[in-house]
């Protein structure tokens, strides 16, 4: 089982609640790299079933929490909702009706202990990349259970520089139930010990198809296929993988994903490194369909970021959550262009936020979130237009 501390690293929790929510039929459904950004549990299709995992899984990351007392508490939800033992069960993929294990015991600790080991090494990879110039080493500690994999073990003491290639591929956990280790070493502790740095061992690969979706991939031996991507990688490519996995989902469960991720370390992240587009919304059918637009989600992209920066300077990274209050709650009308519409929303300290959206392509994008005075309303013939609809 898994050894937490009492108080878990900042950087392991703000990994964990980073992350989105995804429903898959199968644990291949949502691959690799793809759990370092959403949350996840094969054969849960639910969304308050998943809902209530992830609550669970987060507050045995934070509190430190131990299997037997997070099984104890989560079992009877599960159970009393039906996610429990086996039944039939429509693959979506296939239209195949099989039976499956859901809910069990055995599920439950590959749930914890994977959730809890990746959210650990994620975060202590931050920490690495952080320290790097005091503690340039990483050696592998290989031999932590009782029957250690082979190869595992064999790499047991390898000390090799924090930006070897190696680590992208085998820095622990590398499979289910994986209890491998990596420490970090100064300079002064390697030549003091006499450790000796390298050489990298040539790990031979092997040929995996992911039945699910044909990708053929080369997988280095000692790791698992769901375990091949790199440490720290849901920066990357976080908000790409985040509006596709959204489009996918129900409208309940993409509200609040959007709603956790813009108010949650992820979309900080974001903000400071974007990188492609980042869901910031959700518009109703009915807005959508006056868009002409085949998708419900908002986005924000590095250009609408860019020109935010320089236009409107004053607007303040928490203040991006108030563009699903807006469009909720806000009045609207159709913009310059009968491809945009307007949000204008009155707060309560006199405030008005305006919000205006366009399709684009395929897409709907947020193009511009203004946070106006009363006064500065009053001279804002587009605002009192909207206003005056109410």
């Amino acid at each position: 089982m898994i050894e937490l501390k009492p108080l878990p690293p900042a950087e392991a929790i703000e990994y964990f609640e980073q992350k989105g929510y995804a429903i898959s039929f199968d644990y291949r459904d949502v691959w690799q790299a793809q759990h370092q950004a959403a949350f996840t549990v094969a054969k849960v299709m639910q969304q308050d079933i998943l809902v209530d995992i992830r609550k669970a899984v987060d507050k045995a990351l934070a509190e430190g929490i131990p299997y037997e007392q997070f099984a104890k508490a989560l079992i009877p939800t599960l159970q009393d909702k039906g996610w429990w033992g086996r039944r039939p069960e429509k693959d979506p993929l296939t239209g195949e009706v099989r039976e499956v294990q859901l809910g069990s015991p055995r599920r439950l600790k590959v749930i914890y202990d994977t959730n809890l080991r990746t959210a650990h090494a994620e975060g202590q990879w931050q920490r690495i990349q952080e320290n790097k110039e005091a503690f340039p080493y990483l050696q592998y500690d290989g031999k932590n259970s009782e029957n250690p994999r082979l190869q595992h073990a064999a790499w047991d003491s390898l000390v090799l520089p924090v930006d070897h290639p190696f680590w992208q591929e085998h820095f622990p956990v590398r499979a289910y139930g994986c209890k491998c280790r990596a420490r970090s070493l100064t300079a002064i502790q390697v030549e003091g010990t006499g450790l000796q740095v390298g050489p990298a061992p040539e790990v031979p690969k092997v040929t995996y198809v992911n039945q699910r979706t044909g990708e053929v991939q080369q997988i280095p031996e000692g790791v698992h296929p769901s375990f091949h991507y790199p440490p720290g990688g849901w920066r990357t490519g976080l908000s790409n993988h985040l509006v596709e996995k959204l489009e996918a989902t129900t409208e309940a469960l993409a509200r609040t994903s959007i709603a956790d991720l813009v108010k949650g370390q992820a979309f900080a992240e974001w903000y400071l490194q974007p990188t492609g587009n980042f869901a910031v919304a959700y518009l109703g059918k009915q807005a959508a369909a006056e868009l002409s637009a085949k998708t419900q989600l908002v986005v924000f992209s590095e250009a609408t970021l860019a020109k935010q920066l320089n236009n409107q300077p004053e607007i303040t990274l928490d203040e991006y959550a108030k563009v699903q209050e807006a469009i909720d709650a806000g009045q609207h009308a159709q913009g310059n262009t009968p491809n945009t519409r307007v949000y204008a929303l009155e707060e309560s300290d006199g405030y008005v936020v305006v919000v205006e959206v366009m399709q684009v392509g395929v897409e709907i994008h947020m193009t511009s979130l203004r946070r106006l005075s009363e006064e500065q309303a009053k001279h804002d013939e587009e605002v009192l237009r909207l206003l005056k609809n109410q």
